[in-house]
């Protein structure tokens, strides 16, 4: 008979105690994620198998679904929640929230945590955690449905909004407004939205003939004061190097931008145009009014719960991308007209 592989076994290979191990499987924060790191690679070589009834727990419906989010404070996310909370609602489910504060730390901790089979399945929102922690759980049976991201290659569902096309048709407004000298306030490297409106923001660029300038380009985190911060930054600029119009990667960053060029005697939109990503409900009540390009979040919210439903439920067999389309809302920021949207 075959040995059976135990914590014990692991605790040895690693040179820790077995309580060691048996935490770090279960994500506990208080481990160090080196040590995590080296117990999963353990249990990786030896071919590790959590106990039959711990497996049983995973496939047994629990009626629940779990929510991986970094934020429940911010209106963005707020109205993901909402979105899910309804069709779980409707389909007799309960929803469990794992909040991250897009903390690597605690995003794998939440990762391990499913493990234990508290929840049917899972909507994950990663920011800084990589997907190798996302791919081992698949392999494990649990379903899955990544929320605005993909992990290519993989085979996990996903629901996620079309950031290139919505970056695209925002700078391309601008360009055709007249603007030659268009400043992006990007988001985190590690976020996939903010990678892919850079990708369309460059893109749009190269189309329209328009050398790409780095100095253009400030990174942010997608925070109001971030903005700010990186419209000050283009603000020492020279004049003749300065940009006529900045798109921001989200509605935050870009409602920082026009406070601060305000605060600084620029006008907006006559000196300077802004455009941002979200249409989040200040969007339409800021001034100026934001001009933005709209992205469907509590719709996204829906789609992935019930694609997640209907994997835990047997009918949803084939993995699905499930891409949602963008709008642009011409409002007074840009300049270039108001209260009109372009698909």
């Amino acid at each position: 008979m075959p040995h059976v592989v135990t914590i014990k076994d692991l605790a040895k290979a690693v040179g820790v105690a077995h309580s060691t191990v048996s935490r770090a499987l279960n994500g506990d924060p208080r481990i160090s994620q080196k040590t995590r790191e080296r117990v999963l690679k353990a249990a990786r070589e030896l071919n590790y198998q959590p106990n039959v009834s711990a497996r049983g727990l995973v496939r047994r419906k629990v009626l629940s679904i779990g929510l991986l989010v970094p934020d429940v404070t911010e209106p963005f996310y707020g109205r993901i929640v909402e979105g899910v909370d309804r069709v779980t609602y409707e389909a007799g489910f309960n929803l469990v929230l794992y909040l991250t504060h897009a903390d690597r730390r605690r995003e794998i901790a939440a990762l391990e945590q499913i493990r234990q089979g508290r929840v049917d399945g899972l909507i994950v929102m990663i920011r800084k955690a990589k997907g190798d922690a996302v791919i081992e759980l698949k392999k494990q049976g649990v379903p899955l449905v990544l929320l605005l991201q993909e992990i290519r290659g993989s085979g996990i569902d996903s629901v996620r909004v079309d950031n290139l096309e919505g970056a695209l048709t925002a700078v391309r407004h601008l360009i055709g407004g007249g603007h030659r000298r268009i400043a992006l306030i990007t988001g985190p490297s590690l976020a996939p939205d903010a990678r892919e409106r850079e990708r369309g923001y460059k893109l749009a660029l190269e189309q329209a003939g328009i050398a790409y300038d780095p100095r253009l380009v400030v990174r942010g985190d997608f925070s109001f004061a971030s903005g700010a911060k990186a419209a000050e930054k283009l603000l020492s600029l020279s004049a003749s190097e300065r940009p006529t119009a900045i798109f921001a990667a989200n509605d935050h960053m870009a409602m920082g931008a026009i406070k601060q060029l305000s605060g600084k005697g620029i006008s907006v939109p006559q000196e300077m145009a802004v455009v941002g990503f979200d249409d989040l409900a200040p969007a339409a009540y800021f001034r100026p009014a934001l001009t933005t390009v709209r992205q469907p979040i509590e719709e996204s919210g829906r789609q992935a719960a019930e694609l997640l439903i209907g994997r835990i439920r047997g009918t949803v067999r084939e993995s699905r991308e499930i891409i949602l389309k963008t709008e642009l809302v011409v409002r007074e920021s840009c300049g270039l007209g108001g209260d009109r949207r372009t698909p």
